[in-house]
């Protein structure tokens, strides 16, 4: 079961807000891991606050729990030196675990994301790649231009529902097309703010979800009381 946490880039989530919503994040996430029989909780972390947050984690007396990811991932364009890219010597040297690849505000194409995979699973094998997509038919055509080299997960996440109140898990003919064409673990995203939207994602198929104004913007709740809710699975 996995919870991916996209601070995106909001005042709330950003520079010393990011570490401390991250320190917020790791007091959570090792009773949703006990809990939930090894649960993992994913924090997307804006490329400029991944070593802050890293090293905000690293060392604590409850250990770094939450898996520190980069919002955002490159392929090299040629060989030698890169400017401002997220390439894997760049993101691999900062200690973070993972990335998200073709949200809806950063996104891809099928070509772009086959060469990224190949990049940074090719520097190291274990580093996770999320892979989002529009649909599922774009997932299909994701997964078939990159069959020889996989995503990790593949987000489904609707574009017109992020950000919003309406939930992904009220699609629940669309989550579970997506668990039967889809040839890689699927979580889903969009609208999913409760512990209800997580179980019934669950029940669907899905291995977890992908949220961020739910944690990081929750309506009357501080960002710990919104994660406690969520994750009482």
């Amino acid at each position: 079961m996995v919870i991916v946490i996209n601070f995106k880039d909001y005042p709330e989530s950003l520079g010393k807000n990011a570490v401390s919503l991250a320190l917020v994040v790791d007091e959570v996430a090792g009773g949703f891991g006990d809990a939930a029989g090894g649960g993992q909780i994913m924090i997307a972390v804006h490329p400029t606050d991944l070593r802050a947050v890293r090293e905000a984690l690293t060392g604590r007396a409850q250990g770094s729990r939450p898996s520190v990811v980069s919002q955002s991932l490159d392929f090299y364009t040629k060989k030698g030196a890169q400017t401002g890219r997220m390439t894997p010597n760049v993101l691999l040297e900062t200690g973070v675990s993972g990335g998200i690849v073709n949200h809806a505000e950063n996104p891809r194409t099928n070509e772009e994301i086959l060469k990224i995979l190949k990049d940074f699973k090719s520097a190291d094998p274990k580093f996770i790649v999320i892979v989002c997509a529009e649909s599922v038919a774009r997932a299909v055509e994701i997964c078939s231009v990159c069959k020889d080299v996989l995503p990790d997960y593949i987000a489904i996440e609707p574009p017109e529902l992020i950000g919003g109140d309406i939930s992904v898990t009220t699609r629940p003919e669309l989550i579970k097309e997506a668990v039967s064409q889809i040839n890689c673990p699927v979580l889903v995203g969009a609208g999913v703010k409760s512990s209800e939207d997580l179980k019934k994602a669950l029940e669907f198929g899905a291995k977890g979800v992908l949220l961020a104004s739910g944690i990081v913007k929750p309506n009357g709740k501080t960002p710990k009381e919104a994660l406690e809710e969520l994750v009482k699975v």
